[in-house]
Formats: C-alpha cells, sequence, structure tokens
C-alpha cells in the first residue's frame, strides 16, 4: 500500500477515535465501556492508541499533535465538569495525557527503527 494512503487511512482513524473519545469521554455513562481491567489502565490505553495513531498520521508534526491531544485531553475532562452525572478530575487528565504522550513517542520511536532497518531517510509526508 502506497505510503500517502496508509498516511489518509491514519488520519481518518485518528479523527475517528477522536470523536469516540469524545463520545464515551463527554456523553451519558451509558456509551462509556467497561472492562475488567481499571478504569486508569482503560484511560492510558485508549489515549496511547489515539497519541500513537495520530503520530502515523502526521508524522511530521509531533510537537503540534502532542500539544494538541493534550489540550484535548484537558478540553474533555473540563466539559465533563458541567454535565450532569459526569466529574473530571486532575489525576485522569494526568493518566489520559501520560497515555497520549506515551503513545506519540513509543509510535515515533517505531518509525525511526523502521526507517533505519530499512534504510529509509524519510519520516512520512506532512
Amino acid at each position: 500500500m502506497p505510503a500517502r494512503m496508509t498516511q489518509t487511512i491514519f488520519r481518518y482513524l485518528a479523527w475517528t477515535l477522536i470523536l469516540g473519545l469524545f463520545i464515551v469521554t463527554d456523553t451519558s455513562l451509558a456509551f462509556r465501556p467497561h472492562t475488567l481491567i481499571s478504569p486508569n489502565i482503560d484511560r492510558f490505553a485508549a489515549l496511547f492508541v489515539v497519541g500513537a495513531v495520530f503520530s502515523f498520521a502526521y508524522p511530521k508534526h509531533v510537537l503540534p499533535i502532542l500539544l494538541t491531544l493534550l489540550a484535548v485531553v484537558v478540553g474533555f475532562e473540563l466539559l465533563q465538569r458541567l454535565l450532569a452525572g459526569r466529574h473530571g478530575y486532575v489525576k485522569d487528565m494526568f493518566v489520559k495525557g501520560i497515555g497520549a504522550s506515551a503513545g506519540v513517542f513509543a509510535a515515533v520511536a517505531l518509525r525511526r527503527a523502521f526507517s533505519a532497518v530499512s534504510g529509509r531517510t524519510d519520516q512520512g509526508n506532512s
């Protein structure tokens, strides 16, 4: 699959994940998925995936992606404070922010490792 097409797929997936994150974070608790894992692990893992997907979608824009995702995390948590039955916590912001950051940096490391192994010097298209 051509790199440009792969990047386009990652971009659609990234924004779909943000929409999904909004739905489970800032709508009725009925939409919140329940797993057998602790909520903090769920939060970390979800934002790790979002961070990694955004990093693959926009490989030349690591810092803006990181700052945008951190702003989204803060915004979603603050929005919860305005919603009946929802509670935004600073602790949750930190867990989600660390997950997003870890996902972004893990994707950057994977891209660099792949580039080193394949002998490629490009890091993707913007």
